[in-house]
């Protein structure tokens, strides 16, 4: 392409006192690959005995020389916006560095976008020392800022001498604030951000320095700057905005508030730690008018249903409704009628024949007129906090759909299970390890009458992980890391008996090989095919005379599964799994740790000793 057809661009580069780092940037502006282009270096009245004025001066024509007296970064900035001729703006500081390609590879990426008048390139970069020597790279979640743009400043994820600025942005949004010392950068980049769009280009192409004589080392008004800007900028969004970035305005400012943790403004994150408090009242104040349904499906166990009952019946939310369904008990169950009799709260419903848990709780949810229902099993327990404290947190973090941990309570021992790490968008995780447990989760009766989701009638296990799929394909999962629920196990239990395990795992299988937008997710089918297996060929572990003997039952048979164990191309590719098994190892446990995995399976396999 020829020079004529290729926009010119501006570099600017402001110089205070630039003896010891000015001529290697100059030197990477001129050098640049990008031919149409103009260097414009700004001497900001330096008081270093004539040396800046003497380096720049010694490029001749080479670059376009001002010098002015003292008046701050900003000052210097704006003379040389005023002096530039480009098309687009692009600011080097006196002591960073243009890798030769950065102004061609972004008019290069700009040509590839749409509307390119009114975008503002901005990129990763690396950061080096006083001696340019290689400290870290600043690469920036692209996906993210993609989806949210606004993270680009909220963030703080734009330097500007990554920048490519549209020069007319300068006149359509004003120059640098020359009142500011510390801020003048973000505050011009907020004002540009409600015109022009902010771009983020993936790759890297400027190098940063960090140093001791930096502005943001040495400016007292680093911080007062700095706090009044963020909170101006944190404020400076509608709710509507801070709704659409975090799912609520309470989660935005939480999310702000662990992002300025890393930063010095503390004020700021005070700021939003008293906007929090303010919404936790708001909600704690408001709880009581919110409305709760609790469906309680049972199948005789009469002495231990009266118990859960108990749990909900004593919980600190009173707005409540109580769905009591026996689901076709054998057993007298006079007792429990005679226990919730006189509790107006308490719906009960008489099914004549045993139809399974799912069909319960799906008489339940027609039946229920709270704004949230939660579901608690026959043999477990509510905290007496358990609802309302849940509820808020709906409330504060507008979700549709939560769950918490819980305390895994039998067979001698009380387990606190934090299942309630699971946050956000939690189906690739669910595919092969669900670890919700039903009774810890709540979700909002409305989203259940809009999409008509139900539990599956024809699975008797299984049923909720499947459940959580469908509802959780349009919704992400509030995690609550706090043990509200108490599920009592025993050997019976899914979590210990092995046959259980099998056939829920085989109904999720079929649920997920049949869905078109679940079938995608071959990683993680791998990884419940691989559970299948493993649970198909359980092992036993029998103790005598000290020494381990290790049986293999054949629990289950599975014709499609031991035919692929057995195909040729399942053997050929034995290789590459192992290898990826080698990798995946490795990044999460480090060579030291793997290298000694790998000794002692050696030495067992030949001497047999582990």
């Amino acid at each position: 392409m020829a020079k004529i057809d290729l926009p010119k661009v501006s570099i600017i580069i402001p110089v205070y006192n630039g003896g010891k780092y000015m001529r290697e940037a100059i030197d990477s502006a001129i050098s640049q690959t990008y031919e149409n282009l103009e260097v414009v270096v700004v001497n900001d009245g330096s008081t270093d005995d004539g040396e800046t004025d003497k380096i720049a001066k010694s490029y001749g024509n080479k670059i376009k020389y001002f010098a002015k007296k003292n008046g701050g970064v900003s000052t210097a900035l704006n003379v040389a916006i005023n002096n530039s001729t480009g098309k687009y703006i692009s600011w080097l500081s006196h002591d960073d560095v243009y890798y030769h390609d950065k102004i061609e590879k972004q008019i290069e990426h700009l040509a590839s976008l749409d509307d390119t008048d009114n975008i503002i390139l901005f990129g990763d970069y690396d950061l080096i020392d006083e001696k340019s020597k290689l400290i870290a790279k600043a690469i920036k979640p692209h996906e993210e800022i993609e989806e949210k743009p606004e993270y680009a400043l909220l963030r703080g994820h734009i330097n500007g001498i990554t920048l490519l600025i549209p020069k007319k942005a300068f006149d359509t949004c004003g120059l640098f604030d020359e009142k500011l010392r510390c801020t003048q950068d973000y505050e011009l980049w907020q004002r540009m951000s409600k015109k022009y769009r902010f771009v983020h280009m993936a790759g890297i192409y400027s190098k940063s320095r960090q140093h001791s004589q930096q502005v943001s080392v040495t400016n007292p008004k680093v911080i007062t700057e700095g706090d009044k800007f963020w909170t101006d900028l944190l404020e400076d969004i509608t709710d509507e905005s801070k709704i659409g970035l975090e799912g609520s305005v309470y989660k935005y400012y939480k999310e702000m508030s662990k992002f300025l943790l890393d930063t010095p403004y503390d004020k700021t994150r005070q700021f939003c730690e008293k906007k929090i408090e303010k919404l936790e009242k708001e909600a704690n104040n408001n709880v009581n008018n919110i409305k709760v349904s609790v469906i309680i499906p049972f199948y005789n166990r009469k002495n231990i249903v009266i118990n859960a009952i108990k749990s909900v019946t004593e919980q600190t939310h009173k707005n409540l409704e109580i769905i009591v369904i026996n689901d076709g008990s054998k057993e007298d169950i006079s007792s429990v009628k005679e226990y919730i009799k006189a509790n107006s709260k308490i719906t009960y419903i008489d099914l004549e024949t045993n139809k399974g848990v799912a069909n319960a709780r799906n008489i339940g949810i027609e039946k229920s007129t709270g704004k949230y229902i939660a579901f608690l099993d026959s043999d477990d327990l509510f905290k007496e906090n358990k609802i309302k404290d849940q509820v808020i947190q709906m409330e504060l973090n507008n979700s549709a759909v939560s769950h918490t941990s819980y305390l895994r309570k039998g067979l001698d021992t009380t387990i606190i299970m934090h299942s309630g790490i699971l946050n956000g968008k939690a189906i690739p995780r669910i595919i092969y390890s669900c670890g919700i447990a039903t009774p810890t989760v709540m979700i909002r009766k409305d989203i259940l009458n809009d999409s008509k989701y139900r539990f599956n009638t024809d699975l008797t296990i299984g049923e909720d992980t499947c459940f959580w799929l469908e509802l959780l394909r349009n919704n992400d999962i509030l995690g609550i890391d706090e043990p509200w629920t108490i599920v009592n196990v025993n050997n019976e239990s899914a979590a210990y008996n092995n046959s259980k395990q099998i056939l829920g795992i085989k109904a999720i299988i079929k649920y997920i090989m049949n869905d078109k937008d679940y079938i995608k997710y071959d990683y993680e089918i791998s990884l419940l095919f691989k559970i299948f297996i493993d649970l198909l060929t359980i092992k036993k572990d029998i103790k005598s005379n000290d020494e381990e003997i290790v049986i293999y039952p054949p629990i289950g048979y599975c014709p499609n599964c031991i035919d692929m164990l057995n195909s040729r191309s399942w053997k050929i590719t034995k290789p590459l799994r192992r290898c990826g098994d080698f990798i995946r190892y490795l990044k999460k446990h480090g060579l030291i740790k793997t290298l000694k995995k790998i000794f002692f399976k050696i030495r067992w396999k030949i001497t047999g000793r582990k």
